[in-house]
């Protein structure tokens, strides 16, 4: 049997269903529409009703016009619609149930073309039917049959039987305005403005529309009474802004008077709108969307307007903006806007005023198929703190959309070179040869502070090539305050080449916003704030290509020793082959001196942020979180500087060798200590600041180099022209961008190459760049990155596979322009054995740590390095009082890629644990070797790690002498090892002697006591208690019946019971 409790909810859930599944309780109704009524006919103005989207359901229809479907067929035209549909039949009684009934479509063949079975309920006061959708357009079911009353008649309903009366005019219009009802709290409302008639006073209904529907009546009210306003009660919840609010007004004479005829207002367009719903912008261009709003925005103290406002959103949900996206335009969204929060903030102090939203088209770096489009969504959250009117709850407005205009069209082919020693060609076209050596800009954005710099220094190959020419040797790229150089040369010469062992790589970004810089090795490339981009080939020590591409935003703003992208060769030369005197002076044109505070490379630059305040731009690509409140909050990681080009914004770079603005900022400008890299105090860098030759003349212009090694001009172009004009990817590349002029000109930059240095090490290195400039400009075509029809794969993806540096040495696949290396192969082009281990290795500091100076749990290696991926062993030792030790232990690890010629290497710390207390240590220390496969290792370089406060140890000796001040320093005697030590070995010691000294007391008193027998060995008896000083008081403890007596010294050391706390009497003599 079922509980009553169950049995109650059974029934309750019983006569739940019966509910829900009675029409005259589950319905769809359907009011107004009074232009079904079988009395009107349908104007040229009018929509026709058309019921062929009506989902199949039960309805009920609540029109003043009737409420349901005529029994006789109407004419043509009738209904609101063109075809009007009937009942056949009567309506059924009240009792009868659920009816089938045929309805019938009137048509110019007849009054029942084509016929519906539907349903029919009644209850009682009012009728339900089961519709069923139409099976064509402009076909409408026809309810009633009442019309509006005509002119100079009226009835309450004001529509027909209607009676005659004396009419009333008036000229309504809806107004919005902000009203205080309770207390100081203010909130919108619409008002029914008119002017009083003559002949007043009178009583007036107000009739309230939103969107055609009716929403609320109020009757018989004196004029301009507060009880026919609109409030945000009346509405809030069933509509949203950007709707149509409509009023009308009828006149009684008196207040229970039939009322007069209608009196309509116009439309009145509430919410937000913009001046247009379509725009056409251009790439790079921006325009100003002028918005109108038309309704206040509430306030919970009309004293303190100023503080409430409301958010208004921008969504463009189709573009997510993520760090996957940052290497690519097409990722980002079309458009952005200036950082005004992303969003247009209504205040309600002045919520009347135009509000302007400034939209930037975006460039995609792409020469697209055709013009693009984008639409622009505003809307608003689901609730606000300021306005508990809801008013602007759930605002949404129809999308802008914005035609958007290709301009990266104008730079294409546009780039700028600085190949091998160096050949230049300008974004014009124009080439030649840089013959000076110095720091000279090769880009620098005249609006703001962008600036990239290139460094030549002598690569001489033999004596005889001394002064004949520089080759490049660093890149450096500065944003504003921003800094990234990577220099690989020590000094500037026309007659020694001086490579640095370790690369100067400076990596310091006080905006992540201010460059983008991807690293796939030989190749890195760095993307500016304005879309330029820079890309350089690093091998081994020199810097065989610097390329540059200009952006849409730079025609007429940029300069340097690639010159102006406006297709005008004047502006850089008078010709397109310059002499090396025009060459040598346009060159002079973008020198920097090392020594000032321009330079990029020297030890006095200062860096800032500049006097201009660049404007910001947001990609607004994500829509806000459901329970954030501010704009700010959520869209300003996504905005970025000076153009809207920019590829991503919040990108932070796990590179070690990324610093902060503060730390490395000395009165604005950098420190070069030891300590650049970063604060680690093991990160040493034992890099040496730029320097000039003595010799070094600034105005010294090299002569023409002369053919050597047996070398001729007729051999060195037969040689080129064979191994360019045969290149394969040049020959694919040739199917869809032009590229004979570049491969002619690859041809003389590789004569002039092997007439300079006297070999061909340089081709390989013009083949890589002429190959990679070909994919680099078959990217930027929208059309040649899409999947061919032929093939599968798109033209990107084939060129991407002939590209590689060597051909990946046979060793490996090509894709995308980067070898993937077969096992057993590493390197750039997979030249590489993975059994062959690194080389040549060096240790800072001559191969110490000082453990007062550093931390010495890590440790940079110096080197060359063909791959990121290089494993560690390091063989532990010690040196003793006995010398050096056998290997202790052997630790295996991954060490850390920081650049080709760094890597860093973590210091096991399980080593300081090792101590034996029976000699003396000196140092600990570490055989480090490197591998590519962790197996075959490189030879070993000694690290050895002491405190140089107390010893002076040498790596290369394995020896170690105390120093003279060892003893001299408070609190430290021996390195960290020893004193580890002789701390312990203290320790011990006093720990001993303690015990002796109280174990000698404790016999002596047990001795003496063996006389006096006052001891007890639970409890010490108050007997004559005088307390020493601060003596704790005597605690006695429970015992079970125990006969205290005389205890023996045997049972002393028996029982040996804790004894908390002692009379004076028991240590008396």
């Amino acid at each position: 049997m079922c509980p009553p409790s169950i049995l109650s909810m059974i029934i309750l859930a019983t006569m739940l269903k019966e509910y829900y599944a009675d029409p005259c309780f589950s319905y769809s109704l359907i009011s107004g529409h009074y232009k079904r009524s079988s009395n009107y006919t349908i104007k040229s103005t009018d929509i026709a009703f058309s019921d062929s989207f009506l989902p199949e359901g039960w309805y009920r229809f609540n029109s003043l016009a009737g409420n349901d479907i005529v029994t006789w067929a109407p004419s043509i035209y009738q209904c609101g619609t063109i075809y009007p549909i009937w009942m056949r039949g009567t309506l059924p009684m009240n009792g009868e149930g659920e009816v089938n009934r045929t309805a019938c479509i009137v048509g110019f063949n007849g009054n029942c073309s084509k016929t519906l079975t539907i349903k029919v309920k009644n209850c009682r006061e009012y009728n339900v039917y089961h519709l069923v959708p139409v099976p064509q357009t402009s076909t409408g079911y026809c309810i009633g049959e009442k019309t509006h009353c005509p002119p100079g008649q009226s009835s309450i309903s004001g529509f027909t039987p209607c009676v005659d009366v004396v009419p009333v005019n008036t000229n309504p219009a809806v107004n919005a305005s902000l009203e205080n009802q309770i207390s100081n709290i203010t909130e919108p409302v619409f008002k029914c403005l008119f002017d009083e008639p003559v002949g007043s006073p009178y009583w007036y209904d107000t009739y309230w529309y939103i969107n055609t529907d009716t929403v609320k009546v109020v009757e018989s009210q004196p004029y301009q009474s507060n009880q026919s306003w609109l409030y945000p009660n009346d509405w809030v919840d069933k509509y949203n802004l950007n709707m149509v609010v409509k009023c009308s007004v009828r006149v009684r004479h008196m207040q229970t008077s039939i009322p007069s005829h209608h009196n309509y207002s116009e439309d009145f367009q509430a919410g937000m709108f913009p001046s247009s719903f379509i725009y056409h912008l251009k790439e790079g261009g921006t325009i100003s969307i002028k918005f109108t709003v038309t309704v206040p925005v509430g306030c919970l103290d009309q004293y303190r307007q100023y503080l409430c406002k409301t958010s208004i959103f921008i969504f463009t949900p189709e573009y997510q903006s993520s760090t996957r996206s940052c290497q690519n335009f097409s990722k980002q969204g079309e458009v952005s806007f200036e950082d005004n929060y992303c969003g247009i903030i209504i205040e309600s102090s002045n919520w009347w005023k135009e509000r302007i939203l400034n939209v930037t088209g975006k460039t995609d770096g792409l020469i697209n198929k055709r013009d693009r489009d984008v639409y622009i969504k505003l809307g608003s959250l689901t609730d606000s703190p300021d306005d508990i009117s809801g008013v602007w709850y759930n605002f949404t407005m129809p999308d802008i959309k914005i035609f958007l205009s290709d301009e990266d069209k104008k730079i294409e082919n546009m780039y700028c070179y600085a190949r091998t020693d160096p050949r230049m060609r300008t974004f014009d076209g124009v080439n030649w040869t840089a013959s000076l050596a110095g720091e000279f800009v090769m880009y620098r954005d005249i609006r703001r502070q962008i600036a990239v710099s290139s460094l030549f220094s002598s690569c001489v190959w033999d004596s005889k090539s001394a002064g004949e020419g520089p080759c490049s040797c660093g890149i450096a790229i500065r944003v504003e305050n921003s800094l990234y150089a990577h220099r690989t040369c020590a000094k500037i010469s026309y007659h020694d080449k001086k490579e640095l062992i370790q690369h100067d790589l400076v990596h310091h970004i006080c905006d992540d916003r201010h460059m983008v810089i991807k690293n796939e090795p030989p190749w890195t490339k760095i993307t500016l704030p304005n879309g330029a981009t820079v890309k350089y080939m690093l091998k081994r020590n020199w810097i065989y290509d610097t390329t540059l591409t200009p952006s849409i935003f730079d025609e007429d703003n940029v300069d340097g020793l690639c010159g102006n992208p406006n297709n005008d060769t004047s502006d850089e030369f008078g010709s397109q082959k310059p002499s090396i005197e025009e060459a040598a002076n346009f060159q002079n044109r973008s020198r920097v001196d090392i020594n000032s505070t321009e330079s990029l490379f020297g030890v006095d630059r200062i860096l800032n942020s500049g006097s201009s305040h660049l404007k910001k731009y947001c990609d607004c690509a994500t829509e806000i979180g459901p329970n954030e409140q501010s704009i700010s909050d959520h869209y300003i990681a996504n905005c970025s500087i000076a153009t809207s080009a920019i590829l991503c914004s919040q990108i932070t770079s796990s590179d070690s060798l990324t610093s902060t603005c503060k730390s490395y900022m000395y009165q604005g400008r950098f420190r070069r200590d030891v300590n650049f890299i970063n604060d680690d105090s093991d990160d040493v860098s034992e890099i040496l600041p730029l320097k000039l030759d003595p010799s070094f003349d600034p105005n010294y212009i090299p002569p023409t180099p002369s053919w050597k090694n047996n070398w001729t001009e007729s051999a060195a172009r037969e040689y080129c022209t064979n191994m360019l004009v045969n290149n394969r990817a040049g020959k694919e590349c040739q199917k869809y961008i032009p590229m004979k002029s570049s491969t002619e000109i690859a041809i003389e930059d590789c004569v002039l190459d092997i007439r300079d240095s006297g070999t061909t090490e340089f081709s390989s290195y013009t083949i890589e760049s002429i190959n990679q400039n070909c994919l680099e400009q078959i990217k930027k075509h929208e059309v040649f990155l899409e999947p061919s029809n032929t093939h599968g794969a798109s033209v990107v993806q084939m060129i991407g596979q002939l590209v590689c540096l060597n051909n990946c040495s046979n060793n490996g696949d090509c894709k995308e322009g980067m070898c993937n290396c077969d096992d057993g192969y590493v390197g750039t082009d997979c030249s590489h054995e993975k059994s062959t281990p690194p080389s040549n290795l060096t240790l800072p500091e001559q191969g110490v740590c000082k453990t007062s100076k550093r931390a010495c749990v890590k440790t940079n290696i110096i080197g060359y390095f063909v791959t990121q991926t290089v494993f560690a062993k390091l063989d532990e030792f010690e040196i003793t009082d006995l010398g050096r030790t056998r290997t202790l232990s052997t630790y295996l690890s991954r060490a850390t890629y920081i650049n080709p010629t760094i890597l860093k290497v973590d210091i096991p710390t399980s080593y300081r644990k090792k101590r034996s207390p029976s000699i003396n240590i000196y140092a600990s220390g570490f055989y480090i070797s490197l591998s590519y496969n962790a197996k075959n290792y490189s030879d070993s370089v000694t690290l050895v790690i002491y405190n140089d406060l107390c010893y002076s140890c040498s790596a290369l000796t394995m020896e170690c002498n105390m120093t003279s001040t060892c003893n001299q320093i408070p609190g430290i005697t021996q390195n960290p090892t020893e004193k580890d030590q002789t701390s312990t070995s203290l320790i011990i010691s006093l720990c001993v002697v303690l015990v002796l000294i109280i174990g000698t007391i404790i016999v002596m008193i047990l001795l003496k006591r063996r006389h006096t027998g006052h001891f007890s060995p639970w409890c010490v008896e108050k007997k004559k208690p005088q307390h020493l000083q601060n003596h704790p008081p005597v605690q006695c403890y429970d015992t079970i019946n125990l006969d205290l007596k005389k205890s023996t010294s045997q049972n002393y050391e028996i029982l040996k019971p804790a004894v908390v706390g002692r009379s004076n009497a028991a240590f008396d003599g």
